[in-house]
């Protein structure tokens, strides 16, 4: 088991799902946890449950992403790793004739945008860690086709844009990785059973049954040692069931 002592860890939309599994799993291991959200409600109850802290964040707002790194840097001076799962998806099944620009353009904001300011106001906390790393979300969905036109190709940019991160980020001594978990129990992969059970007009525990859904304690794990210094020589994308 990887510890995670002294590791200062930020989770970006780390209330929920996945990022919430990992948070608790993080600090179990030893490690100090900051979670920033939009959701307060639920950011301020995951940070409780861990032990942590929790500052509110709206990704697509680039005041807010910086005055989350000025707050985070006025009370631990430093990150050591950043773990980013926020992210939406909308449009799912939607046909090419009826996909809005306005859906398109709000799932782009939010998954590659707000990936961009998140990363760019929180490197400079990295660089005061020994071993900054950077984990970023992408999903099956960038290479194996998605339910969504806007989703898929957001993912597809973060891939991008941690392959870009890597080339100028590796020579400082900072890891960049991207998880990019497969068919996961979480209110976002629900929503979109919900949108193929409604126009085939299935039922929902039974396509969320044949979904042989995986529990976000098991992606978790993986994020759990990506943070650790076990992984400082694990580099690209990692991908889970």
């Amino acid at each position: 088991m990887s510890s995670l002592n002294d590791k200062i860890i930020l989770f970006v939309g780390g209330a929920v799902g996945i990022g919430r599994a990992a948070a608790h799993l993080c600090a179990q291991r030893g490690a100090q946890v900051i979670i920033a959200d939009l959701d307060a409600q639920q950011g301020q109850k995951t940070a409780a449950e861990t032990g942590g802290v929790f500052f509110p964040v709206n990704i697509t707002d680039p005041a807010s992403v910086q005055s989350l790194a000025q707050q985070i840097a006025a009370r631990f001076e430093r990150v050591d790793v950043l773990i980013h799962t926020a992210g939406i998806l909308q449009g799912a099944f939607e046909s090419l004739d009826e996909f809005s620009p306005e859906t398109f353009r709000r799932v782009l904001d939010v998954n590659v945008t707000g990936t961009f300011l998140v990363v760019q106001q929180i490197v400079p906390l990295l660089r005061k860690a020994r071993r900054g790393v950077l984990i970023l979300t992408s999903s099956g969905a960038a290479t194996g086709g998605s339910s969504s036109f806007a989703y898929g190709s957001s993912k597809g940019a973060v891939n991008s844009f941690a392959i870009t991160l890597t080339n100028r980020l590796e020579a400082e001594g900072m890891r960049v990785n991207v998880l990019s978990p497969g068919n996961i129990d979480t209110a976002m992969k629900r929503s979109v059973i919900a949108a193929d059970v409604q126009r085939r007009g299935a039922d929902f525990e039974k396509a969320v049954a044949d979904s042989h859904l995986g529990d976000p304690a098991g992606v978790a794990k993986i994020l759990a040692f990506l943070a650790s210094d076990d992984a400082d020589y694990v580099r690209g994308v990692i991908s889970t069931r």
